[in-house]
């Protein structure tokens, strides 16, 4: 998996933002400090239950901890736009099913 292909947290931008450091926050995980700062410079993720404790311990959002999401453009997604179609093909009789 490349560098550009794994998901991204903001670990350390949290961390930075509310002054704790990678130490403190190992200490308080029971873990190494050396894997907060693998978090942190995203060589690895933490597992799902790790991340939570980090939301918990620092009193973060657990969006705050992700990678931001673009906006999106107001109106239906493509998912939607798909689904109305579909359901009017069917009620239609157009429905193809491949």
């Amino acid at each position: 998996m490349s560098k550009d292909d794994r998901q991204i947290y903001r670990i350390a931008a949290v961390l930075k933002d509310k002054g704790i450091d990678n130490k403190v926050l190992a200490e308080l995980m029971g873990v190494n400090p050396e894997t907060v700062s693998r978090w942190c410079n995203n060589e690895i993720q933490p597992k799902p239950g790790n991340l939570y404790k980090i939301a918990e311990l620092t009193k973060s959002n657990l969006q705050d901890l992700l990678i931001p999401t673009k906006k999106w453009p107001d109106g239906p997604s493509k998912a939607e736009e798909a689904q109305r179609k579909y359901d009017q093909d069917k009620k239609d009789g157009k429905l193809k099913i491949r």
